[in-house]
C-alpha cells in the first residue's frame, strides 16, 4: 500500500524544485529518427528492438555551459536559468534479452509528476526514528529549525520554499551516522556477507562473464572498495578482471552493453596508475577510440546510445578514459553521445527518461531505466572536470531527477518496477530502488542536493534495500532482464541487481562513516 501524500504545505518544496530543475535541464526536442533495427554488435543482447517512436514535445531549456546536439535550440526560462547551449538530456540502455513493448497514452501533465500512490517526500518527511525539527538518538544532538529555502543553486535550476523543520546538517546518532542512516559498521557488515555471496554465485550465465550484467556488479565491488578500503573487495575485483584479461565481451566493440566492464578495469588502474599497467585499459580504449573517430549520435536503432540504459554501461568508461590519458576529446565526445540520447528521451515535462523511442510520449517510466540515468549521471561526474562546459548540465539533470522520483517512493523506501504506477507491480525492486538512492546519496555527499530534504529519502530507501537481504547474503526482490517494468520475487536474485544494492550502501558508507 503506498503512503498517503502529506499536506499540501509539505509537498510545495518538492514539486516547486522539480518544475524548477525540470526547466533548467530541459530542452527544445526535435523528432527522433525512425530506423531500421541495428545489426549485431551494435545494442548488445541487453539492448531489445525498438518499434518507430514519437517525437517528444518541445519546450523547455537546457542547462548552462552545456551544448545543443544538432537541430536543438535553447531558449530562455522564464525566472529561471537562461539557456547558454545546455546539455539536453536523452538516452538510456535496456536489459539483455528484452524487447520493447509500446506504450500508449499520453504524457502526464507538466509541473512534476503525479503521484500515483506515492509520496511526496519533502523535507518534513523523516524516517523511521527521525521526527520533524531534528531527530535525537542516542548519544546525539537534537536540531531544530530546518533549511528553509531549499536546495543550493547550482547549475542554474533554484529550488524555492526548501524543506522546513528538517534537521540542519543532521542530527549525530550512534557511530556518527545522521539520525535515521545506518552506521558504518553495520553497512559493512552486510557489504561483507553480500559481496562474497555473489562472487561464489558467479556470472548469470558462464557465457557472460564479461557482460554488463557480471560488470554492473563489480562496478558496486569497486565502489565498496574505494569506500571502506576493505582489501577483499579489492581482490574480488582483481581476481574477476585477471580472469578476463581485461578484455571486453566482443572486443572491439561499439556496444554500450559490452564496454560497461571497462569501467571495472579503469578504476583498477587508477588505483595504481603505472604505465606497466596501461594494458588494463587497452581494450576499452580501443573500442571507445573507434567510436570517437566516427561518433554515431541519437536513438535509432542503428545509434550507439539509443537506449536509455546506455548512459550507465559506457559513459563512466570515457570520462575515465578523459582522467586517465589527459585528452579533452573522451570528454567531447561523451557529451556529445548524452546530449543526442538524452534529446530523445527525456520527458520534460515528467523530468523522467523513457526506455526507448518505443515509449517516447507514453505513460510508462521503468524505475531501473531511470535508475541507470541517474546512477550514470554518477559515474561521470566522478571524473568529468568542473570546468567541462556540460558539467553544471548534468548536476542539474540530477537535481531534475531526484526531485521527480520521490513522489513515488512507497511506505518500504523503494521505488517499484513501474515507477509512476506503483501498484502495478507492488513489490519491492532493488535494480531500480538501489541505482536511485546511489545518484541520491552521492548528490548529498557532494553538496549537490539539499541534506534536510533528501536525507529522509535515502533513509527510507536503506531500509528497504536491506530488507531485502536473506540470512546468508542474498540480495532478493531484482527484476530480471528486460525492456519494461514487471514483477520480481523475493527470492529473485541478479548479479547487475545486486551492484545496485552495492553502489548504493557503498555511496551510503561514505555519508556515515
Amino acid at each position: 500500500m503506498a503512503k498517503k501524500l502529506p499536506p499540501q504545505s509539505k509537498r510545495t518544496a518538492i514539486v516547486v524544485l522539480l518544475a524548477a530543475a525540470i526547466g533548467a535541464a530541459s530542452c527544445v526536442i526535435g523528432c527522433s529518427d525512425d530506423a531500421a533495427p541495428q545489426g549485431g554488435g551494435g545494442g548488445g543482447g541487453h539492448g531489445a528492438s525498438a518499434a518507430s517512436g514519437g517525437v517528444q514535445a518541445t519546450g523547455g531549456v537546457s542547462g548552462t555551459g552545456g551544448v545543443i546536439a544538432s537541430g536543438g535550440t535553447s531558449a530562455a526560462s522564464t525566472g529561471g536559468l537562461p539557456s547558454t547551449g545546455g546539455l539536453p538530456i536523452t538516452g538510456g540502455l535496456s536489459d539483455t534479452g528484452g524487447t520493447s513493448e509500446a506504450s500508449t497514452g499520453g504524457v502526464p501533465s507538466t509541473g512534476g509528476a503525479p503521484s500515483t500512490g506515492g509520496t511526496t517526500k519533502s523535507g518534513g518527511s523523516t524516517a523511521a526514528g527521525g521526527s520533524t525539527g531534528g531527530a535525537t538518538k542516542s548519544g546525539g544532538s537534537t536540531s531544530t529549525g530546518g533549511g528553509a529555502g531549499g536546495s543550493s543553486k547550482l547549475g542554474g535550476a533554484t529550488a524555492t520554499g526548501g524543506s522546513t523543520g528538517g534537521a540542519t546538517g543532521g542530527a549525530v546518532g550512534d557511530a556518527g551516522a545522521p539520525a535515521g542512516m545506518p552506521a558504518a559498521a553495520d553497512i559493512l557488515t552486510i557489504l561483507k556477507k553480500v559481496i562474497p555471496y555473489e562472487i561464489k554465485l558467479g556470472p548469470e550465465d558462464s557465457s557472460w562473464p564479461k557482460k554488463w550484467t557480471e560488470a554492473t556488479f563489480y562496478i558496486g565491488v569497486m565502489a565498496a572498495y574505494l569506500a571502506t578500503n576493505e582489501p577483499t573487495f579489492l581482490s574480488g575485483a582483481t581476481d574477476w578482471a585477471s580472469n578476463n584479461k581485461y578484455t571486453l565481451f566482443a572486443s572491439p566493440t561499439r556496444s554500450a552493453d559490452h564496454q560497461c566492464a571497462g569501467q571495472v578495469y579503469l578504476d583498477l588502474y587508477l588505483q595504481n596508475p603505472v604505465a606497466a599497467n596501461a594494458s588494463w585499459y587497452a581494450a576499452i580504449k580501443t573500442s571507445v577510440d573507434s567510436e570517437v573517430a566516427a561518433p554515431s549520435p541519437g536513438i535509432s536503432n542503428s545509434n550507439d546510445w539509443w537506449w536509455c540504459d546506455a548512459l550507465f554501461m559506457a559513459p563512466g568508461a570515457v570520462s575515465r578514459l578523459g582522467k586517465v590519458t589527459g585528452d579533452a576529446k573522451y570528454y567531447s565526445f561523451l557529451d556529445t553521445m548524452w546530449t543526442a540520447t538524452q534529446k530523445g528521451l527525456f520527458d520534460t515535462k515528467t523530468g523522467l527518461f523513457w526506455r526507448d523511442k518505443s515509449f517516447v510520449n507514453g505513460t510508462v517510466y521503468w524505475s531501473r531505466g531511470n535508475g541507470w540515468v541517474m546512477g550514470g549521471i554518477v559515474r561521470v561526474l566522478e571524473y568529468l572536470p568542473a570546468t567541462d562546459a556540460n558539467h553544471d548540465a548534468y548536476v542539474t539533470l540530477l537535481k531534475t531527477m531526484a526531485a521527480a522520483v520521490v513522489p513515488y517512493q512507497q511506505t518500504d523506501g523503494s521505488w517499484h518496477s513501474d515507477l509512476t504506477h506503483p501498484t502495478k507491480y507492488a513489490n519491492l525492486e532493488v535494480s531500480g530502488t538501489g541505482l536511485m538512492t546511489y545518484a541520491i546519496a552521492y548528490g548529498i555527499n557532494q553538496g549537490l542536493l539539499d541534506k534536510a530534504t533528501y536525507l529522509p529519502v535515502v533513509a527510507s530507501a536503506w531500509k528497504g534495500l536491506a530488507s531485502a537481504v536473506d540470512a546468508q547474503g542474498r540480495v532478493g526482490y531484482i527484476q530480471a532482464t528486460g525492456s519494461a517494468p514487471a514483477a520480481a520475487a523475493a527470492t529473485e536474485t541478479h548479479d547487475y541487481g545486486v551492484g545496485a544494492f552495492v553502489l548504493a550502501a557503498s555511496e551510503i558508507y561514505n555519508m556515515v562513516k
